[in-house]
């Protein structure tokens, strides 16, 4: 049995997880309210190191913008002191690397976020500038599981139900990528209604249909679509279901046999279900608020949460005695 020699170290990288999924919603913020270039230097603010920029002068965009700097920052400080953590007092080589690979994501992170900025948010850097923060997020989280008693404790062995998971995380984390360039490409209010599509149960992807939505978007003061907007659109609403049916397998998979699986596991299924049934709600609520700003951030938020308790069933139902290894 492997035994976690640091309490300590246990609670900091769970800490660091919950401060990676607030600098998400910090982040959804920034784009949800359209303040990106709010502060148009970097890394600088207005001329100021970042920690020296008045706190009275963060008002309006630029409240969200640096105050997205500040927790990045922070998340990118307790990431060091992770790496530098596991460096000197880990004994798995394999976790060692882990936290040097977290290190590198949260830099590039940085960077990206940095050239976000001073390329005036371009639609691909701002896709990668997300992806890597959910990636990041996925790291942490496997370092987290692998400091844990839980993982001290496990059976490290292949269960069968494993293939529905990995799948269900595929298709999770390739969603959480569309909506990324769903919400670059200003294509969140493509199709301007729920559960109907242009008024439609099932749409005919025509111009007529474009027609149709952008005089909705005229009469809202809305910019036109083109037609590959509303096919992102439609594809991220696609994604959905399919997420909501893998739900539904991947329940019925594991809970057949309830018997064979801990309630660690079936209280993780379950946290799974009530994230994806919330996501549902809160995407057509971002439909139906026309992309209130809170409501948007909270359903990029949940996302995150999506994939971070899907990947901890896909670990739960996983030999992970690789990371056992000694250095």
């Amino acid at each position: 049995m492997l035994t976690v020699h640091s309490k300590n170290l246990r609670w900091f990288s769970k800490v660091l997880v919950l401060a990676t999924l607030f600098l998400i919603f910090a982040g959804a913020l920034v784009k949800s309210f359209e303040v990106g270039l709010s502060v148009p230097d970097w890394p600088t603010t207005y001329g100021y190191q970042m920690f020296a920029y008045p706190l009275s002068d963060m008002v309006g965009g630029i409240f969200y913008e640096h105050g997205h700097r500040m927790i990045a920052t922070f998340v990118g400080a307790l990431t060091l002191v992770l790496a530098i953590w596991l460096g000197f007092h880990e004994l798995r080589k394999p976790v060692k690397i882990l936290g040097y690979c977290a290190l590198a994501l949260v830099i590039i992170q940085g960077l990206l976020g940095g050239l976000t900025v001073l390329l005036f948010l371009p639609a691909i850097v701002s896709l990668l500038h997300g992806v890597t923060a959910q990636t990041f997020l996925l790291v942490l989280i496997l370092i987290a599981f692998s400091l844990s008693k839980e993982f001290s404790n496990k059976q490290h062995i292949h269960d069968e139900n494993r293939v529905f998971v990995i799948l269900f995380l595929m298709v999770v984390y390739l969603q959480l990528i569309l909506g990324a360039w769903m919400r670059h490409t200003e294509s969140g209010l493509a199709i301007y209604d729920f559960p109907k599509m242009a008024g439609y149960w099932i749409p005919v992807l025509n111009e007529a249909m474009v027609n149709i939505i952008n005089n909705w978007r005229f009469d809202m003061d809305l910019p036109d679509v083109s037609f590959y907007q509303v096919l992102i659109h439609l594809t991220h609403r696609i994604g959905a279901l399919i997420i909501f049916i893998l739900m539904i397998i991947t329940h019925y998979k594991i809970l057949r046999k309830p018997n064979k699986y801990s309630n660690t596991v079936k209280y993780n299924l379950y946290l799974l279900d009530i994230l994806v049934v919330v996501q549902i709600v809160l995407g057509a609520l971002t439909i139906w608020t026309v992309k209130g700003p809170y409501i948007t951030s909270f359903h990029v938020l949940n996302g995150a949460a999506v994939m971070g308790v899907c990947f901890l069933l896909l670990l739960r139902l996983s030999d992970l005695s690789y990371l056992k290894g000694s250095k």
